[in-house]
Order: structure tokens, then sequence, then C-alpha cells
């Protein structure tokens, strides 16, 4: 269920991201404010994330968490946006490296494939047997005012137990329809949904 205080900030959030009606299925989010608001040093709204579904004519706002999980009861869809960004779908393989080569002494790799993410701090959790658990994450990063930073497409890779602190990260031009990183140990690699 969604908690009373994080219901006037969704509504809050409700006013001016995109223009029009977003596609049934489109999650939003408010990352970048999150995360900025964070490294500014003052304290942060929370997390809210939903994603757009259709109930008959009507449109409905799911809360979910960062890994696409309903986390309560849907909301009525008024049209508008405010603080929610578009997240974008990305398709995405990832390969872990085992702890115990093959028989014949060549490393062993876990390969997942198809797995869903967006770019607005989606996570992913692969678990794999006999290889350590990771978790990957996307953001379209646009760096606020007065930064002069290019905008980003970041692929972080992180450890289950380390959710705010990531392995490592790679980035690409926001544009790039594809961005992969690897670590010797765990390798990814994300296409834009669509291309």
């Amino acid at each position: 269920m969604l908690s009373t205080p994080l219901l006037p900030l969704l509504l809050a959030m409700q006013a001016a991201a995109a223009p029009g009606p977003e596609p049934e299925g489109t999650i939003l989010t408010n990352e970048e404010q999150v995360y900025f608001e964070r490294e500014a040093g003052r304290t942060p709204p929370p997390w809210v994330g939903v994603r757009v579904v259709a109930q008959g004519e009507a449109r409905l706002l799911q809360p979910v968490d960062a890994f696409g999980r309903e986390t309560g009861a849907a909301l009525p869809d008024d049209g508008t946006r405010a603080g929610l960004r578009r997240a974008r779908p990305f398709r995405c393989w990832v390969s872990v490296r085992r702890f115990a080569d093959r028989a014949a002494g060549q490393a062993d790799w876990s390969f997942d494939r198809n797995l869903s993410l967006h770019d607005q701090g989606g996570r992913v959790l692969v678990a794999p047997e006999g290889a350590p658990p990771v978790v990957i994450r996307m953001r379209h990063v646009v760096w606020p005012p007065p930064s002069t930073n290019r905008p980003s497409l970041v692929l972080y890779v992180h450890r289950p137990d380390s959710p705010d602190r990531a392995e490592s990260y790679s980035w690409a031009d926001p544009d790039a329809r594809m961005v992969g990183i690897n670590l010797r140990w765990v390798q990814a690699s994300c296409t834009r949904d669509g291309d």
C-alpha cells in the first residue's frame, strides 16, 4: 500500500515531465531529483516510481520500486506530470564468471538474457547458480546547472549488499542505443528496446 506521506509527493509529481499521455507500461521516476538533492547535501524526497497501466478506459499510475515490483495501490492518472522523468526501456544480458572453472580448466560463465531495465534508476538482480549475485542499474543522468557536465547514459554494477555504492560503471552518450561494461568477473550489455 502506498504510504500516506508518499501520496501527496506522487500527486505533486504529476504536473509536467512530458507532454501528452505516456503509453501503457511506461515507467516514470524522480531518480535524478533524489540523487542530486543528496549530492547537494540536502534531504532528498523519497524515491518514487510509477508504471502507467490501463484499466478499461482509465489510466492508472501503479507505484513500483527500482526493480519494477508493485509497491502499493494504483492511483488515477489525471494526465499531468511534474518531476517524474519518462524512463526509456532497455533489454540487457548479464554474464557472471562462476566460482569453479569447467572440467577442462576454461572459465565458466553464466548467461542471463532478455532482462528488462529502464534508464531512470531501473535495477535488475542476477543470481546465477555457482556465481556471485550482481545488480545492474541504469540512469540517464542530466546534470543540473551550474554544472557543465554533459548528460550521460550510465550503466552501473552493484553487489546486492551495497545498493548505493557501485562496484564500477560505464557511460555513453544519452542517445546511444547500446551501453556495456566488462569487469573481467561480470559483463553486461543493454540495448534500447525497439532498436
